[in-house]
């Protein structure tokens, strides 16, 4: 019997996302960090048996810097692509921007990942609630005020990647 096209169809998208994983797994680096920070975050998500909703917002942060980087990577491979041997200005400024998505999402997702683990994590070292909370919160605005400090920080103009 014949499985209907959509379903075929769903199932050849789902082939795709596999693969896509798959090369991101074998060829990036930094996806690998990042899926091993992700399996650590989970431990300590299950460990401090977060409520549903902070879980929630732990690992969709955690999920959102790896759908960034997933991209970065497809903006990457495509202006490699495009571009090949010929070094273009636009094609440096595409691959920095896409790389400061991840950037941005990794920043933001790491206030959430202090703000929501911290206290928890500071009751679990002794801390008062209050006092967890308390530090949680100046981490988090230390993490905000470092984001923003790189990002102020000038790069110097190099030659243009392809």
């Amino acid at each position: 019997m014949r499985e209907p096209s959509s379903r075929r169809t769903l199932r050849q998208a789902f082939g795709h996302a596999r693969d896509g994983l798959r090369h991101a797994v074998a060829t990036q680096r930094t996806f690998r960090v990042q899926l091993v920070l992700a399996a650590a975050v989970a431990g300590l998500v299950v460990w401090l048996r977060l409520p549903s909703l902070q879980a929630a917002v732990v690992i969709l942060a955690v999920a959102a810097v790896l759908a960034a980087e997933l991209l970065n990577t497809a903006v990457e491979v495509v202006v490699d692509l495009l571009v090949q041997r010929n070094r273009h200005d636009l094609a440096r400024v595409a691959k920095d921007v896409a790389a400061a998505a991840v950037v941005v999402a990794a920043a933001a997702a790491a206030v959430a990942g202090v703000l929501v683990l911290g206290p928890p994590l500071g009751e679990r070292a002794g801390l008062s609630a209050d006092a967890a909370e308390r530090w949680a919160r100046l981490l988090a605005a230390a993490v905000v005020a470092g984001a923003a400090g790189a990002g102020l920080i000038a790069r110097r103009p190099g030659p243009p990647r392809p």
